[in-house]
């Protein structure tokens, strides 16, 4: 009974395998015969598109970053073309030798965009369709609209540019601008002296400009002024007005009265002022001018270097007195444009140390560097003209302050020529003739490395002043 079972069991799997062969032989038959004589026709791609910001949909900023992708049921992707124009021809293939400006083709699924706006607000649709290996293009491809505000942009004047309450006819200004919607955004910056009510007063700079420098043909002339600054983005939208001075309703603007200028960068408390005053007024027979760098802890000294390099450019000759803390970055930056430009200086200060971090401090001046330093040199010290100088009557100078300290000699360049100097001692407090005065070669810049107004003691400091100024820098 069991053997018949078996047989019985095997019979039956046998029939099901030859009814299961004829009808999958069936299938496979059908199936061939279709792909020989009705294949399906190429399907086109489908299209989707988002849109990566900082904001909200709507509304958003007019810089966009928008990332788009597609699938093809019976291909591969090939590339994508989109526009922005919704009067777009609706293509249905695409193929490289097409030309349609209104399309832009790219294999990329994402690309940052600039939407100029045409207004406050614009309305943008962006069209993307997917176009896939045989040039069959997304029939309706996709569509994503968006709504572009414009944000207003901004300008800030940076902390340590603040006019000074007084110049001379020679004033810089230093922004930065920003725009929300991307700073490229930027069409133009606009300024205004004095007036902001009439529009024509307004002086258009460019979108990359960030700093201007103003002189007397800009209308800088003697008197009460204030500067005005705005930016404008491609959109037509203008920032706040900023003003500077920050503080106050203006700074004070004065012409120069002369062709000499007294640069004060001295604050002790001394009668050195009233002496350099008056030792250039008797020299030159004129009233010079005076520029106080250090009053109101530095207030009137300009924050930008072109503005101080162009304030002494206005004079022709100028005497710079300085204590210990002389302003050597501003020399540095602006001496060597004011002599190449036919100006004439005197440069008189002592110094605390020879370091600097804007490289040699000295550099732009007759002298190589600072030799070693002299602790300190007292009352009734000599300093003594060179064996040249001596001979065209420079006298000797006499230090007249009970002691000053921390003395640097001075290594003059090889062009330049020594003046003044310590006379030889027997005490070791230095070596040999250690030079105190030098002039360069092209005789317009005296720089004395100690204040010449404390060496007054024999009376002679003045006419020192003098000859310098009539004499050395008059050739």
């Amino acid at each position: 009974m069991n053997y018949f079972f078996k047989l019985k069991y095997a019979t039956l799997l046998f029939l099901l395998f030859l009814l299961c062969g004829s009808f999958v032989g069936l299938i496979f038959s059908g199936c061939s015969k279709r792909f020989t004589n009705n294949p399906l026709a190429n399907q086109p791609p489908n299209t989707f598109v988002s849109i990566f910001s900082s904001g909200n949909l709507n509304p958003v900023i007019s810089q966009q970053t928008l990332h788009w992708w597609g699938d093809d049921p019976d291909g591969i992707v090939a590339g994508y073309i989109h526009t922005f124009n919704p009067n777009a021809t609706n293509h249905t293939r695409w193929s490289d030798d097409q030309a349609d400006p209104d399309w832009t083709f790219t294999e990329k699924t994402e690309n940052t965009f600039i939407l100029t706006l045409a207004g406050l607000d614009t309305i943008y649709s962006f069209w993307v369709k997917a176009v896939d290996n045989e040039g069959l293009t997304d029939p309706e491809g996709a569509i994503q609209q968006f709504n572009i505000v414009n944000t207003p942009p901004r300008v800030e004047f940076p902390v340590g540019t603040e006019v000074p309450d007084t110049t001379f006819t020679v004033a810089s200004f230093v922004w930065s601008g920003s725009d929300p919607d991307g700073d490229n955004t930027i069409q133009k910056y606009q300024y205004a002296l004095d007036d902001t009510v009439d529009q024509s007063a307004w002086i258009d700079l460019g979108a990359k400009q960030t700093s201007i420098t103003l002189f007397a043909a800009d209308g800088l002339t003697e008197g009460d002024h204030a500067f005005y600054l705005r930016v404008i983005d491609l959109a037509g939208a203008s920032s706040s007005i900023m003003k500077m001075p920050r503080e106050g309703d203006t700074w004070f603007v004065k012409e120069p009265k002369s062709n000499f200028l007294i640069i004060d960068d001295y604050n002790v408390g001394d009668n050195a002022d009233s002496f350099y005053f008056s030792a250039v007024q008797k020299a030159s027979g004129e009233t010079p001018d005076t520029w106080d760098i250090k009053a109101n802890a530095n207030a009137l000294e300009p924050a930008s270097p072109q503005a101080f390099r162009e304030t002494m450019k206005l004079f022709k000759r100028i005497l710079w007195y300085a204590d210990s803390n002389p302003n050597l970055e501003k020399a540095n930056v602006s001496v060597r444009q004011f002599l190449e430009g036919g100006g004439e200086l005197l440069m008189t200060s002592s110094f605390q140390a020879f370091a600097s971090n804007l490289g040699d401090p000295l550099n732009f001046s007759p002298a190589d560097s600072l030799g070693e330093k002299i602790s300190r040199i007292t009352r009734d010290q000599l300093v003594v003209p060179s064996a040249e100088f001596a001979g065209q009557g420079f006298p000797e100078l006499q230090v007249a302050a009970s002691i000053i300290p921390n003395v640097y000699p001075i290594e003059p360049k090889i062009s330049s020529t020594v003046i003044y100097q310590l006379p030889e001692t027997d005490s070791g407090k230095w070596s040999g003739s250690p030079a105190i005065c030098v002039v360069n070669a092209d005789r317009n810049f005296v720089f004395f490395g100690l204040p010449i107004a404390s060496l007054d003691g024999q009376g002679t400091a003045m006419q020192v002043v003098e000859l310098f100024l009539t004499g050395i820098l008059a050739e």
